[in-house]
């Protein structure tokens, strides 16, 4: 018992010290089976996260039609409610209990009579399943609809998409990853992400397309046609050395959009680590960038978004 009450505490106050949004909820559900074999429609509703994690419910049961030992008013209507606190475990977890203070079956009745009821609630957003056991009908179930805040802390994805930089051309403000590369003594490089810049552009920038290269599925290599393109691509760029060239990433459809945005940079940086490293030219006049999934090149041919985009920035 002693260690049931500590961990309780220890839950307790860690729900204190969370921070949750507040929160609605209405449902249904059943009593399974009273011990006299009948089930029973339940309604519910429960203000969660009102304070500090904690809130408040209270459940209605009716079953008319039926014949039970207590039925004190002898008309066949089963009725009963709980109510009590109800206290967040988790963003996808929270725990209640309560019992019926008032009423003919209420703690002015025997204590062993009165309803009492524990359980849980799964929070699978906008939908909650609740779980619960309840002496006289065993065990209790019943999905609620979740009105008011969703989980206050966003998704990894959500977190990605929000601090993913946006690369837009032709626009009056783009935003960019300006990437230092540094030749190391071995066919590595390292790449160093010096900052992220807004640039405000007061006309659209120029931008000339000097070729294409393909890459396979998921991957940052080549395919076999593009391998033997990219050094035409290479000389080409270097009829120009004070150009400067921007190199676009992009993916395919398939897959998360911070995914995405991560494959499309990478396989724009193995190109611009290679035309430093192999044709030398200096790293501060490319600029790396990445659409992702943003820009398909054609819609029914994966094959062709899989790619990167050289550019002479005029």
């Amino acid at each position: 018992m002693k260690k049931l009450l500590t961990l309780l505490s220890v839950c307790t106050v860690t729900t204190l010290s969370a921070q949750y949004l507040p929160s609605l909820e209405v449902g249904a559900g059943l009593a399974l089976k009273h011990t006299e074999g009948f089930y029973i429609p339940r309604y519910t509703v429960s203000g969660l996260n009102l304070y500090k994690g904690l809130g408040f419910y209270t459940t209605y049961e009716q079953r008319n039609n039926v014949t039970f030992v207590d039925d004190i008013n002898g008309d066949g209507k089963y009725q009963r409610y709980t109510m009590g606190p109800t206290v967040s475990l988790n963003e996808n977890l929270y725990g209640f209990a309560g019992l019926s203070p008032l009423g003919p079956y209420g703690l002015s009745h025997s204590f062993g009579k009165v309803r009492k009821e524990v359980g849980i609630g799964l929070i699978f957003n906008p939908i909650t399943l609740r779980i619960g056991y309840s002496n006289w009908v065993g065990t209790t179930v019943g999905l609620h609809y979740r009105f008011g805040s969703k989980n206050s802390k966003p998704s990894y994805q959500e977190q990605q998409r929000q601090a993913r930089p946006i690369s837009i051309i032709g626009k009056t403000k783009v935003r960019v990853d300006t990437v230092t590369v540094t030749v190391t003594d071995t066919v590595y490089v390292k790449q160093e992400v010096v900052r992220e810049v807004v640039k405000e552009i007061e006309k659209p920038q120029e931008l000339t397309l000097v070729g294409i290269l393909y890459h396979k599925f998921n991957s940052i290599d080549y395919t076999d046609e593009s391998l033997q393109s990219r050094e035409g691509i290479a000389d080409a760029l270097k009829k120009n050395p004070s150009a400067n060239i921007v190199i676009v990433g992009h993916t395919d459809e398939i897959g998360s959009d911070s995914y995405n945005y991560t494959l499309g940079l990478n396989r724009a940086q193995k190109l611009a680590n290679y035309l430093v490293n192999e044709h030398g030219i200096p790293a501060t006049q490319i600029e790396v960038r990445s659409e992702g999934k943003e820009s398909p090149y054609i819609e029914t041919d994966n094959s062709k978004n899989r790619r990167v985009e050289i550019y002479f920035k005029n």
